[in-house]
Parts: C-alpha cells; sequence; structure tokens
C-alpha cells in the first residue's frame, strides 16, 4: 500500500501525471499549453496566462487546485474570480467533478466552495468572489491565507480588482507560496494587463489556434474552441479587431472594453500624440478642476493653434486641501489664465470639508478664483469627452492623467455578461479614473460651450488679462500678448 508520503513524492513533480492517473483527465486529451500550464505552477511562483475562448483554461485549473492541494502537505488553495457564479458554477464544479471522478480515491470534507482535508493544519481550498461591495474585507481576509504551502489562483483575472491583487502580495513570502492568474486579456491596462511585460510573471499565450481541435480540423477534445469558432469571430468582427484579438488570439486589446475614452486614446497613442508637446511658458495655463473633500483631480491645458493641449496633471487622492494645492500650483512656472470647476462646487461641495467655509472663498482667499462650467448630462460630458479627443496632445507631465482617461470606463454587470457580449451598468467605475474622466469631461464642456474659447481659441492676436504668475503676489494683474 502507498504511504501517503511516498504519493506526494512521485505525483508532486508530477501534475499531468496526477491528472491523468489520480483524476479522471484521459492521455488523448492531453496537449501542450494544458501540460505548459501545470508545469509553470510546478516550476514558477506566479504564472500569468492569457487565453482566448474555449481553450479548457478553467477544466485545467480545476485540476492543477487538486494537484496541488492533495500533494503539497500542508497546503491552502484559494480559488477566486469577480463575481459568485463564476467561482461557483464554473471552476467549483471543475473541481467538484474531477474529485467525484478520481480514479484513486481523495477523501476531504467537499462542499459547494470548500475542500477540507485537515483544517487543525490549514490544509484546505477554498472560493470566493471579489465582487465591488466585498473587495475590503476580502482583501483582509486574503491576508491571513499563510501557510508552508499556498496557491492562489485567479479565474477570470482581468476582472479582479487591484485590492485582491496587492494583498496578495502578503502571502509570496517564499517559494512554496504561488500565484496563477488566468483570463480573457479584456483590458488594456491593469493588474493583469500588466503582468505580460513583468518579468517576475512567467507569461503564458493561449490561443485558439493552439487547441488539438483547430490544428487537425476535428473534435479531438470535447467542447474546446476549434476551427468553426475562429471563422465565426473572424467573419463577425475581421482579424484586426480587438474581438478577434481577446477572443482568438488571447491578446490584449489596444484599449479596455467598456472604457469612455479608449478608442480615443489608442488613436492618439498610434498618431504620436502622446508625450511629444510640452509647454508654451508664453502662453496662459487653464486649470480644470473635477474637486471633491478627498479627491481631487486637476488637468492643466493651453489652447493653441486648434490643438487642445494637456501640459500638467495632478492628483490628489488623501484629501490634502485647498492650501497645499495652492502651494503646488504656485510651484508650477505657469502663467495661468483661470480655474474651473463644476457647479457642484456652489451646491453639494460648497463647503470645505477641513474649515466649513465656503470653498470658492476658501480657494479665493489663496489665489483660485473658480469659474463654474454650464451644467449638462453625465452623458453629454461623456460624448463631450469624446469629441474632443482627436484635438488632444498630451505632454509628458501629463502621463499620469492619459493613464487614467485609458482606465475612466464604465461598470461592468459581472451577473448579465458573457464572454461574448458584455453588459455594463450605466455609470463608471468607482476608483481614481473616475475623477480623471470627470475633471476631463469638464474641459470638454467648456471648451464646447466656449466659455474661454472667445478669449482664447481662433485670435491670431489679442491681448488678454492674466493673473498671477506663481512669483507674482495674489491681485498682481498684467497684459499677455498671443502670437499667432
Amino acid at each position: 500500500m502507498t504511504t501517503q508520503q511516498e504519493f506526494i513524492d512521485k505525483y508532486q513533480p508530477d501534475p499531468i501525471g496526477f491528472g491523468c492517473e489520480v483524476l479522471d483527465t484521459k492521455r488523448e486529451h492531453v496537449w501542450p499549453k494544458m501540460v505548459e500550464m501545470a508545469e509553470s505552477v510546478r516550476d514558477y511562483q506566479k504564472t500569468c496566462v492569457f487565453a482566448g475562448h474555449g481553450v479548457s483554461k478553467t477544466y485545467t485549473l480545476a485540476r492543477i487546485a487538486l494537484w496541488f492541494l492533495f500533494t503539497h502537505k500542508p497546503s491552502t488553495v484559494i480559488t477566486t474570480a469577480p463575481i459568485f457564479d463564476q467561482v461557483e458554477k464554473l471552476l467549483w464544479k471543475e473541481i467538484h467533478t474531477a474529485h467525484s471522478q478520481a480514479k484513486i480515491p481523495l477523501g476531504g470534507n467537499l462542499t459547494k466552495t470548500q475542500l477540507d482535508i485537515d483544517p487543525e493544519q490549514k490544509w484546505f481550498a477554498y472560493g470566493f468572489s471579489t465582487k465591488a461591495d466585498t473587495v475590503t474585507g476580502e482583501a483582509t481576509r486574503m491576508q491571513g491565507y499563510h501557510n508552508k504551502y499556498v496557491l492562489i489562483i485567479f479565474d477570470e483575472a482581468a476582472g479582479i480588482p487591484a485590492a485582491i491583487w496587492k494583498a496578495t502580495e502578503s502571502l509570496l513570502t517564499n517559494p512554496n507560496c504561488k500565484i496563477i492568474a488566468v483570463g480573457n486579456p479584456t483590458s488594456a491596462n491593469g493588474s493583469f494587463a500588466d503582468c505580460e511585460d513583468d518579468p517576475t510573471w512567467h507569461f503564458i499565450r493561449i490561443s485558439v489556434k493552439d487547441t488539438p481541435n483547430f490544428k487537425t480540423g476535428e473534435e479531438i477534445i470535447p467542447e474546446i474552441s476549434g476551427r468553426a469558432y475562429e471563422e465565426m469571430i473572424r467573419r463577425k468582427y475581421g482579424e484586426e479587431s480587438n474581438e478577434y484579438g481577446i477572443r482568438i488570439l488571447g491578446r490584449k486589446p489596444d484599449y479596455s472594453q467598456g472604457t469612455y475614452l479608449g478608442a480615443g486614446c489608442a488613436k492618439a497613442e498610434a498618431e504620436g500624440r502622446i508625450g511629444s508637446i510640452c509647454v508654451d511658458l508664453t502662453a496662459p495655463v487653464y486649470r480644470i478642476w473635477d474637486y471633491g473633500n478627498v479627491y481631487n483631480a486637476i488637468w492643466f491645458v493651453q489652447f493653441l493653434k486648434e490643438q487642445i493641449r494637456l501640459v500638467d496633471f495632478y492628483y490628489d487622492g488623501e484629501g490634502l486641501g485647498l492650501p497645499k494645492y495652492a502651494l503646488i500650483l504656485q510651484n508650477k512656472s505657469y502663467i495661468y489664465g483661470g480655474d474651473y470647476a463644476w457647479p457642484d462646487l456652489w451646491g453639494s461641495n460648497a463647503k470645505s470639508g477641513q474649515t466649513g467655509q465656503l470653498t470658492i472663498n476658501v480657494a479665493k482667499g489663496l489665489g483660485i478664483n473658480f469659474q463654474p462650467i454650464e451644467v449638462c448630462s453625465v452623458q453629454d460630458r461623456i460624448e463631450s469627452a469624446r469629441g474632443i479627443m482627436d484635438k488632444c496632445w498630451f505632454a509628458p507631465a501629463a502621463a499620469e492623467g492619459f493613464t487614467g482617461l485609458k482606465g475612466w470606463r464604465q461598470r461592468k454587470n459581472e451577473a448579465l455578461s458573457t464572454p461574448d457580449k458584455p453588459v455594463y451598468f450605466n455609470e463608471p467605475v468607482k476608483d481614481w479614473t473616475r475623477h480623471v474622466g470627470d475633471a476631463f469631461s469638464h474641459l470638454a464642456v467648456l471648451y464646447r460651450t466656449m466659455n474661454i474659447m472667445g478669449e482664447v481659441i481662433g485670435k491670431q492676436r489679442q491681448d488678454v488679462p492674466i493673473r498671477h504668475t506663481p512669483k507674482e503676489k495674489p491681485g498682481t494683474t498684467r497684459t499677455f500678448r498671443r502670437s499667432a
């Protein structure tokens, strides 16, 4: 009779052998990318897999989870996905199937999303979701899963919040603690997208064209994609489309699905409008704010020769307050032409959280004279933002803001979305990119409604009154002559 240690010694170095000899995997259904995934978890601490649709990633992940759990004593396996249905009805359904059909009884107490072997040794597997309303608690709990051996599995990894990614860092304390992140690369930015170029991750790409079904033109393995699916996506979207890249090639898109300005940002990058201009120190710089008691974003913009030049950007997520902002602004060597903010600064955000005084009065005392932007609907603001993208050029100092614009996006309805058809709520994701995008949309409305265009844009030469520079005292005025 094989002892537990002999069992571990035999199968710990052989995840595919475990799948075929202990679990339910058929040898004829093993293919190179399945082997590559399993052996990467064995050999590397961090594995990232960009996968097309229908390439048996969930099937393989489930068997990797069981291999790690039963061949590493004691071990903790944690699986997560954006919504609970993805946890319970996809990955853990496969775990149940593989466990129940194992050729060698594995034992343990298996429930819907937990498999206990020896709770006293923290020897168990557990699955949970990371939806927005639970992410803070789950991130805190994630940090507590320490053991001799740990495996973290991110399924549908593009949808895992940044807080969960960050929380896993505290678990990767030694080479025996590992992570594998797998999913369709639906986002151009974010923690999952960034893994491709991060040398600390072992990166794998699985295309539909890698599957035995595609290579042979026959259904070698049931339920995985082949030539019919590839042809359908190619005919519907074209080989150069983001959809084909994501679903067939496992390639991250030029811009993320659901982003408000993704296409415009990608075009700006392709046309060389990012990081290719500098500040004209003789021209006025306007400051466009998304102001709040905690979160603040400021775009610094010049309007020159039909160009909208985003020359600088500032973001604060800590609520540092107007005195701090005034100091930062004064230390920049720009000629300032005006400060503009959304009308809620005269409404819901009228009072300063620090002083209880009217924000506009506190700001005026610090040399910041806010002027309101015309009110319009959220959708009008978004359309205005899209409408100015072709005119926008971004200086190197505005790089952080441009990154925020690329990530400004609608909140995804995970419950209703399918791999082929994402569904979104009519509201943005509530992270820092929302404030970046709001400030940019304020700029767009200002441009559209010509609140400052009549003063500056389209005139060959004009004297424009400009408030004090950072080196002058508040209240100083002078005349700026704009050249053609």
